[in-house]
């Protein structure tokens, strides 16, 4: 990307500039707004994808090619549904569009806006230059008060001096905050009350099924923007992988409830496959979320040889990766579990 965003750069500095002083542009035109209000006012069936949920702004795209604000929410749907291939089909249309219209302003700020979140010191460079090109083009500065204003790249002066910049020319037009909130993480308090339940014998699993995809959003909606540290990022797979561990145990529980014995039993064992595929000295957390998911499960059914296992692995990895936490749960693990099943 960095290679392909210097030559739209390249392209801006020996355009014609006779773009410039094009007034304000704040909010759409009534008609446009009156187009965007239908589409966002349509119902949208819960389980539709993001195509499904873009198509109508695409097509209004298509009557309206050069309208900047129909460009602008179409980049908020993708934002706000697209994963990364979405997000990058959108950057890719962007870029076409600028080396398409050189000089122009606009589209070079569509295709800064493609950038923000994901590159953004670039969408900040692009920001400048659409500014250098037309000083008048007051949503440059809107987007440059957000990515000021935003935890990543706080710049308490340059988000004062970018939104008063906007605010003067557009008085009643508001500046998003950046980054968006997180969806909120999967719950799966539901399908835990449900165990056992004549009313939880259909929903425990669709329910699960529910929180694991939440989950999954939540990781999607992280991992690929710069609005987040590494360290955010790599909490946040820690926690889909955890749920994932959670959500699989449920369902060992539902199928014992159940008495659907022979498929508790098959995913029991899958589970068990899984944690000896994982690398506790990669991932230390997510190996001690598996090891006491098993533990727990086998002790549940009096799977004493098995609990002994677990608890035995258990004890060889805090040896090798000493923690105080572990080791206490440990403890309490070996006291609980194993004393029960005659140790």
């Amino acid at each position: 990307m960095p290679a392909r965003y210097s030559s739209i750069v390249a392209l801006t500095v020996w355009a014609n500039a006779a773009n410039s002083a094009r007034g304000p542009r704040c909010e759409p035109r009534a008609e446009v707004l009156q187009e965007l209000e239908k589409i966002s006012s349509a119902p949208v069936a819960e389980n539709a994808t993001v195509e499904q949920v873009v198509e109508p702004l695409r097509n209004l795209r298509v009557r309206l090619p050069d309208d900047l604000f129909v460009h602008l929410r179409y980049q908020d749907a993708i934002k706000e549904r697209g994963v990364e291939g979405h997000l990058k089909e959108m950057f890719d249309e962007y870029l076409v569009l600028t080396m398409k219209h050189p000089g122009d302003p606009s589209y070079l700020y569509l295709f800064g806006r493609a950038l923000e979140g994901r590159i953004t010191p670039q969408a900040i460079s692009t920001m400048e230059e659409v500014l250098k090109l037309d000083p008048g083009f007051v949503l440059a500065h809107r987007t440059l008060a957000e990515i000021y204003g935003s935890a990543p790249f706080r710049d308490r002066k340059k988000e004062s001096a970018h939104r008063s910049a906007f605010q003067q020319a557009c008085p009643g037009s508001a500046i998003p905050i950046q980054p968006p909130p997180q969806p909120l993480a999967g719950d799966f308090s539901a399908a835990e009350r449900l165990l056992g339940k004549d009313d939880g014998k259909e929903r425990v699993v669709e329910l699960v099924h529910q929180a694991l995809q939440q989950q999954a959003w939540r990781m999607h909606r992280t991992r690929p923007f710069d609005w987040y540290t590494a360290e955010q990022k790599k909490q946040v797979v820690l926690e889909a992988q955890s749920a994932h561990w959670r959500g699989w145990s449920i369902l060992v529980r539902h199928y014992r409830a159940l008495h659907q014995d022979s498929k508790a039993e098959q995913l029991l064992s899958e589970l068990q496959d899984r944690f000896e595929q994982i690398h506790g000295e990669r991932n230390p957390d997510l190996y001690w979320t598996a090891a006491t998911a098993l533990v727990q499960l086998h002790a549940e059914e009096k799977h004493a040889e098995k609990v002994r296992e677990t608890l035995t692995q258990m004890e060889k990895f805090v040896a090798a990766i000493p923690n105080r936490r572990r080791s206490a749960e440990l403890a309490r693990f070996r006291f609980k579990f194993a004393s029960r099943n005659g140790r």
